[in-house]
């Protein structure tokens, strides 16, 4: 096994002037460009030069953005860019706010009402096991939704969003950002119609099937017409499976797009190394070691806004997971109608794909980070 040996060498003995077609000199050898650099219109592949293309990662991120506006999970402040427009840009802002804080007082005040399902007649059992599961979930999307409310009312997620995804990642990261946002997205409102369908069946078309939803009533209040409890039940579900799918497809879309930032600096450090002299400019590895530290302040800046969604999500979703498979091997003599077997199977394999995308968002960074720091 031969060894590489990294050398730096001075900046002169590793710049070279090109000569384009029209006698116009550019100079190339740099890896990265800093994202907020607006005088370089191009970049250059195969001797051209070809129109830069940049993205925020807001933009990549487009879809799924636009489903957590619909459900007060994001909203970004406004640009004082134009005077006139301050005004107008401020109002919105504040509308979006006011819808925010709206949705995360309701899912509080759900997710507290829900304490009120336990009675001291409880016995040990089918019912019992779901009351649990579903006060551990309605505090899960609680917290997930008042989570993304402070990353986006203190603007932390919108340093993020704003970055550029510039040239050197637009060719792979911006193009996958588009892809992961959109099919994730799709996925994320196919999953909640699902949800929304099982749970409309569940509250209107079965006898006491999910009324512990409907607590305190029917347990403390007896109330004789629980239509209009049902239908008013069904939307907050609503609010509270939207809360849980796009919050987990758009932490999971943005460790894909980090990764994908990681394995570029990878690759242009590679590249760097396969030459026959082994030698790398100050300037090149300079470029790298930021492009690295911008990356790793973009992770740690999501990390501290989203961890307590994220680890309460995956807390929440290994012990629903292991409570919905015992009620369905040990109760399933209880459970006679196939639309409810069918939506346990249903919310086991979609709250093991949550708990897929939590997982596997930490341990891609990881991997990809790990990968940097032994090279």
């Amino acid at each position: 096994m031969s060894s590489v040996t990294l050398q730096i060498v001075p900046l002169r003995n590793c710049w070279t002037v090109n000569v384009d077609e029209d006698g116009k000199k550019f100079e190339t050898g740099s890896q990265f460009v800093n994202n907020n650099d607006k005088k370089l219109e191009g970049i250059v592949i195969d001797q051209k030069i070809v129109p830069r293309c940049q993205i925020t990662i807001a933009e990549g991120l487009y879809p799924l953005l636009a489903s957590m506006k619909m459900f007060g999970l994001y909203f970004s402040p406004p640009l004082k860019d134009v005077a006139k427009d301050r005004k107008e840009k401020s109002w919105k802002w504040n509308a979006y706010i006011i819808y925010a804080v709206t949705i995360v007082v309701m899912l509080w005040i759900n997710a507290i009402r829900m304490f009120s399902a336990f009675a001291s007649g409880d016995e040990f059992g089918l019912l019992l096991f779901n009351k649990m599961v579903g006060v551990a979930w309605f505090i899960q999307t609680a917290v997930s939704q008042t989570t993304f409310y402070a990353a986006s009312y203190s603007g932390r997620l919108a340093i993020v969003f704003n970055q550029l995804l510039d040239d050197d990642s637009c060719e792979s990261c911006a193009r996958h950002a588009r892809k992961f946002s959109t099919l994730y997205a799709v996925v994320a409102w196919s999953i909640l119609v699902l949800c929304t369908l099982f749970t409309t069946y569940g509250s209107l078309f079965t006898d006491d099937g999910n009324d512990f939803y409907l607590a305190p009533f029917q347990n403390h209040i007896v109330v004789s017409n629980l239509l209009i409890l049902r239908i008013v039940t069904c939307l907050v579900m609503f609010y509270v499976q939207a809360a849980y799918m796009f919050s987990l497809a758009t932490t999971f879309v943005l460790a894909l797009i980090f990764s994908c930032q990681f394995k570029k600096v990878n690759e242009a450090l590679k590249r760097l190394l396969d030459n026959d002299q082994r030698q790398v400019s100050e300037t090149a590895i300079e470029m790298l070691r930021q492009k690295h530290q911008q990356i790793a302040m973009n992770v740690s800046n999501v990390d501290d806004c989203l961890m307590f969604s994220n680890a309460s999500a995956f807390c929440c979703q290994v012990f629903a997971v292991i409570i919905f498979l015992y009620c369905l091997v040990f109760y399933r003599s209880a459970i006679n109608d196939p639309v409810i077997i069918t939506a346990y199977v249903f919310t086991i394999s979609t709250l093991s794909f949550g708990l897929f995308l939590t997982a596997a968002g930490g341990i891609i960074i990881n991997h990809h980070v790990s990968r940097l720091d032994s090279i």
